[in-house]
């Protein structure tokens, strides 16, 4: 699905654009998700593994933009990615139709700009109007800044998984899984 281009006003009086990401964006989507993997513990995959080629991130951002009730919002300043966000629905089948998943990451330069507010924002009012009646998350116990953002937006923690992500030094981390009712 597509959303129209918008600036965003930063806490710091600068600007950036939220758009819909485009198969266009597949080169800088790649770069960005590298700064990502490396800046943070709290995403699924460790820079390695992270082997996309130009290609399947373009077909995968298709893929988004072709859904209709699907929404990949990017933000974007000076021409860089500075962060992104995902809704999709949680399935095709009609006994999950309901829910929608969601994702959400910042470049941690851009911290404290209001720009993780204004995408899930965005996405929030996007579930509601695809019918949604509940979004699904789940984030690290230790993601305290993400923890905070989610229950500011009305999550609520619905269960713990015990050990839900192994760090590369064996340590453990366990998840929240997160839910906020729409309808």
């Amino acid at each position: 699905m597509l959303h129209s281009v918008e600036t965003l006003i930063l806490r710091d009086g600068g600007c950036c654009v939220i758009r819909s990401a485009e198969p266009e964006d597949a080169q800088r989507m790649l770069q960005y998700m590298k700064i990502m993997l490396g800046e943070t513990p709290f995403l699924l995959r460790t820079p390695e593994e992270f082997d996309y080629s130009i290609e399947e991130e373009a077909r995968i951002l298709e893929g988004r933009k072709s859904a209709p009730r699907s929404l990949m919002l990017l933000a974007e300043k000076d021409g860089q990615i500075i962060a992104s966000a995902d809704l999709q629905s949680h399935g095709k089948k009609s006994r999950v139709w309901h829910r929608a998943e969601l994702g959400i990451s910042v470049r941690k330069d851009f911290w404290h700009q209001g720009i993780g507010s204004a995408l899930m924002e965005r996405l929030i009012a996007f579930a509601a109007q695809c019918g949604y009646e509940q979004i699904e998350l789940t984030v690290e116990q230790k993601n305290r800044r993400a923890l905070n953002l989610y229950m500011k937006y009305g999550f609520t923690v619905y269960g713990t998984r015990p050990h839900g992500v192994k760090y590369p030094d064996g340590n453990y981390d366990n998840d929240y899984l997160m839910v906020k009712m729409i309808q």
